[in-house]
């Protein structure tokens, strides 16, 4: 039976084989859904962001990775990607700015792309809350029960970290920013919760052999024992 590392300094300090795609594809997501997070859409009564299409997966990834790298390794990812998040909005911002009266499309990328700061200002502090909430409660809860009920803790921890999220952000990036009536913000955060807690649950049977298999090839399986959950540390 293979030996799984546990302890959460050794496993942030091996090898890791597939955290590097996951972290980019984690990234791809959290950049899709923040950009295209001012469309909405409506099933029946129900209004929801085009970004909580994509934005479930930014939560069950970083489940992974809290599940099988641990706490620590899931806040470097989300530092670099708040990172990442910054440059790009600010670099698509300033080519607003760049002038061609020719260019028959200004007005409609003036509409995204300069509301794209003040969007993924409200999202990434939403999202940094959100995500360490998910994961905190997902390493917590993975010691308490000593690594049992996963897919309750993975449930959990998303309905949590996405109803800090999705609160911070829509009211933040959309209702002081003037872009959405209260009355439409809050139905909007309640289904998108909602929504992206659901996929979770349809998810989980993929999510789960998918952390089996990392576990396997990775050979980690961390526990968060003396981890310190400091959010602003970076080791």
């Amino acid at each position: 039976m293979q030996h799984l590392i546990t302890d959460p300094t050794t496993s942030a300090s091996s090898v890791h084989k597939y955290l590097g795609v996951f972290g980019m594809l984690w990234l791809t997501f959290y950049l899709v859904s923040t950009f295209t997070a001012l469309k909405t859409f409506y099933i029946g009564d129900f209004v929801f962001s085009v970004g909580a299409i994509a934005y479930p997966f930014v939560y069950i990834f970083a489940d992974i990775f809290t599940e099988v790298y641990g706490y620590r390794v899931t806040r470097k990812i989300i530092w670099t990607g708040f990172t990442c998040m910054i440059l790009s909005t600010t670099l698509t911002s300033l080519y607003s700015f760049v002038p061609n009266p020719a260019f028959p499309y200004n007005e409609a990328f003036d509409v995204i792309f300069r509301a794209s700061p003040i969007v993924a200002l409200g999202f990434l502090v939403a999202n940094f809350l959100g995500e360490l909430t998910n994961s905190f409660v997902v390493a917590k809860m993975k010691l308490l029960t000593n690594g049992k009920f996963m897919h309750a803790r993975l449930i959990v921890s998303t309905f949590f970290g996405q109803t800090v999220d999705n609160s911070i952000a829509f009211f933040s990036a959309f209702y002081f920013a003037g872009w959405f009536p209260l009355h439409e913000v809050i139905p909007l955060t309640i289904s998108t919760v909602v929504f992206c807690t659901a996929w979770e649950i349809i998810a989980l049977p993929v999510t789960h052999r998918v952390i089996k298999f990392i576990k396997h090839k990775e050979g980690l399986d961390t526990y968060d024992r003396g981890t310190n959950f400091n959010p602003f540390m970076l080791n």
